[in-house]
């Protein structure tokens, strides 16, 4: 063996011993990271855990850098890129000389003998900075993420320091040190039927399902008079001492904030910091029907059998689920309706957190005939005590389409039905043509020609049952006299000479430049025309008033375009005119119920005797306050603090009047109920404001914090504490806000 050799199988163990100290320096640094952001953020991991967290960790670093594919070969070639004296011949050195010919054995040993006194020369390609510069990056992180306060406000909220309880007091007359805890625990027992174990902890943050009960248990280092517990909104719940501890059991109700307060033998009052109290909602089951299409028409001879299937979840268990079945017959104000509460083939298991039922449900069973319709939707319970949550899919309609028409009619001194059955009838043109353009794909193109066709068809005799209500005797809304006059007009031979006159507009009549009609001087000889109902015009021949008649007009023209593109088998097209059509079908309706809205107003009665008397005795003048005189002002205390807090800034005494932020805290904290995470620390500083708890070097500092959530926390459209009246005009004003909405942020 060479020396040269020698040299190559050093330089390959110590690049791989290079290599598995590069994995151990990142292990290290990634550990670091792991460690600081566990202990910031309380993942709940503790020293074993992240021990056994460590060993894939590394596994996967080695992987990373695999310093077993290092071999001597490797260590050859390198030499080969590092020393220009080896000529690329470092190779064959690690070629047993037996299998080489004269001329590499004599380069064999030179390049030998160049090695060996170059070999100081000889390194792995791993430079310090490479191998120590990655983990001293992470260790550098890791002590920014630790003392860094911008971290502190990415905390989730029950990462809040868990330390021990901490009492003060607001009177500076006592000088007795006060009672400190010797122990804290906070025990969370979830309902009974979520089958969650209760867990206990240190930490005064708490977080639980609604209707859990939550027992507090203190043991201090003196004895004391009293111990309760303070809600922010000022509920109150005493401990009960046994033994040597105090304890109090509660039920989560609602989310908030609370303080633990004690007094001495002097009755002076100690408080606690605010802590959280955040109830999660139990979450209503989840059902859905994945196999049904929310609108089905039958024909007559269909198989009257709807399946469907329901899949259905919860967090903690389902307890029963059922359909709520409703059947329809008859129409206007003859319609019945029948409910019926319908069970699924296989019943749910109690508890079980998910499931998936199948349903046939037998028209015939239900007694439905054509034109009846089937209204239904899947009801779904949980195991939640003692109120179910409760939940429900979206409502299916099925129908039996009905094959037989009845016509209305008037005969003798019969009432007029001024609102016929129409409402349904273009909706459900509009539900067959969005079944029509769903099936296009699998329809052949006679059947779909035809079925568009038959859809204009329906929709023609739609439009000309509103032009009987219109007026119309006939389908154009030509009359027989206006077909008479044409024929006048046009003589004899009208027919052969011009067979679209009757239709057309003529521009070589004498009148032709006229703007007054013809018909100008009739009307003048008639005065009451203008008052007079003209049953022989078909545009005044209705039965509804004129503002009704021109949407009804409106949604003719609508029905004409929309049985346009169905008779041409472009049902996509005709859809848009349907919905208009049907929408202003929906305001006429609505038009009326105004109308009768209107009808209804019952003035009060005039006394004759008082009228045109000019009497204004009894008779008040009509005065305007200020609106803002009478108007309550929102947040008074929280306007206040900041006013005040103003004029702190200039004087920064210690001396200040504690009760303004104490009221300004009450304040706050119904307002901190929708985000508890956002202004829990408000809160506290508030607290620390009232019970004088900070430093005159500190107070500058806090009083700016205070001030800015303040200012966060109340709307925009608030009065700013410092503004002052006066006569600018709007965009000033507007311009004056901004800035100071610039200033607080």
């Amino acid at each position: 063996m060479s020396a040269g050799y020698k040299i190559l199988n050093r330089l390959k163990n110590q690049w791989r011993g290079l290599l598995v100290l590069e994995s151990v320096l990142w292990l290290v640094g990634l550990m670091s990271v792991l460690l600081v952001v566990n202990s910031k953020y309380e993942f709940g991991l503790n020293n074993f855990h992240l021990g056994l967290l460590s060993l894939p960790i590394y596994v996967l670093l080695l992987l990373y850098f695999s310093p077993w594919r290092v071999d001597i070969k490797k260590s050859a070639q390198w030499v080969d890129v590092k020393l220009a004296d080896a000529e690329n011949s470092a190779y064959l050195l690690i070629i047993d000389t037996s299998s080489l010919s004269f001329l590499a054995t004599l380069q064999q040993q030179k390049i030998s003998n160049r090695i060996a006194q170059m070999s100081s020369k000889i390194h792995p390609p791993l430079h310090f900075i490479r191998l120590i510069g990655p983990m001293v990056i992470m260790l550098l992180v890791s002590w920014i993420i630790n003392i860094s306060p911008v971290f502190d406000s990415l905390q989730p909220q029950n990462s809040i320091e868990n330390s021990p309880i901490n009492f003060s007091t607001a009177d500076t007359t006592s000088k007795k040190e006060p009672a400190k805890i010797l122990s804290q625990t906070v025990s969370i027992r979830p309902p009974a039927y979520t089958g969650l174990k209760t867990t206990t902890s240190s930490q005064m943050n708490i977080s639980g399902l609604v209707g859990s009960g939550v027992n507090w248990s203190l043991e201090f280092s003196q004895p004391v008079n009293r111990v309760l517990i303070e809600t922010v909104g000022g509920s109150q719940f005493n401990f009960t001492k046994r033994n040597n501890s105090y304890q109090v059991s509660l039920a989560l109700e609602e989310s908030g904030f609370y303080k633990f307060v004690f007094f001495d033998d002097f009755d002076i009052r100690y408080e606690s910091d605010i802590y959280q109290l955040i109830v999660v909602e139990d979450e209503v089951p989840v059902a859905e029907v994945i196999d049904l299409d929310r609108f089905t028409q039958l024909e007559i001879n269909d198989p009257k059998d709807i399946a469907f299937t329901t899949e259905m979840r919860d967090d903690y268990g389902l307890a029963a689920a059922s359909i709520i079945a409703t059947v329809s017959k008859g129409s206007g104000e003859s319609v019945k309706f029948r409910e019926e509460q319908l069970e699924f083939d296989k019943p749910l298991k109690m508890g079980a957190k998910s499931a998936v039922r199948k349903k046939s449900i037998n028209l015939d069973d239900l007694k439905m005939e054509p034109g009846d319709e089937l209204y239904f939707y899947v009801e779904v319970f949980d195991i939640k005590q003692p109120k179910p949550n409760r939940t429900r899919t979206e409502t299916y309609f099925v129908s039996i389409r009905d094959t037989t028409e009845i016509e209305f009619t008037l005969e003798g001194s019969l009432g007029v039905d001024l609102m016929p059955d129409y409402f349904r009838s273009q909706r459900q043109l509009i539900i067959d043509t969005e079944k029509l353009i769903k099936n296009k794909p699998s329809l052949a193109k006679k059947d779909f020609n035809f079925t568009s066709n038959e859809l204009g068809f329906d929709q023609k005799a739609l439009r000309l049952k509103y032009g009987q209500f219109m007026g119309e005797e006939f389908e154009t809304g030509i009359t027989e006299d206006t077909h008479e006059a044409v024929e006048e007009e046009m003589g004899e031979d009208h027919e052969e000479t011009d067979p679209l006159a009757a239709y057309s507009h003529a521009h070589d009549t004498e009148n032709e430049h006229n703007l007054v009609p013809e018909e100008a001087e009739e009307d003048e000889d008639d005065p009451l025309k203008a008052y007079v109902h003209d049953h022989d015009d078909p545009e005044e021949t209705t039965l509804y008033i004129a503002s009704i008649k021109g949407k009804l007009r409106a949604a003719m023209n609508e029905m004409w375009d929309a049985e346009l593109y169905l008779r041409l088998f472009e049902p996509e097209k005709s859809l848009p005119y349907q919905y208009k059509a049907l929408e202003l079908i929906k305001e006429i309706k609505n038009h009326a119920r105004i109308y009768v809205h209107r009808m209804g107003f019952d003035p009060p009665p005039i006394k004759e005797e008082k009228r045109l008397t000019g009497d204004l005795e009894k008779v008040e003048t009509l005065t305007r306050y200020n609106e803002n005189e009478n108007k309550e002002i929102k947040y008074p205390a929280i306007l206040a603090a900041l006013s005040y807090i103003e004029q702190l800034k200039a004087s920064l005494t210690i001396d200040y009047d504690a009760a303004i932020f104490k009221k300004a805290g009450d304040e706050m904290a119904g307002i901190a109920i929708e985000a508890p995470v956002k202004y829990l620390e408000a809160l506290q500083n508030l607290q620390k404001l009232s019970l004088r708890k900070v430093e005159q070097e500190e107070l500058p500092r806090i009083l700016i914090k205070v001030q800015n959530q303040l200012h966060q926390a109340i709307p925009d459209n608030l009065p700013t504490p410092n503004a002052k009246a006066s006569s600018e005009d709007a965009l000033t004003k507007l311009y004056l806000n901004q800035l100071n909405k610039a200033a607080n942020d």
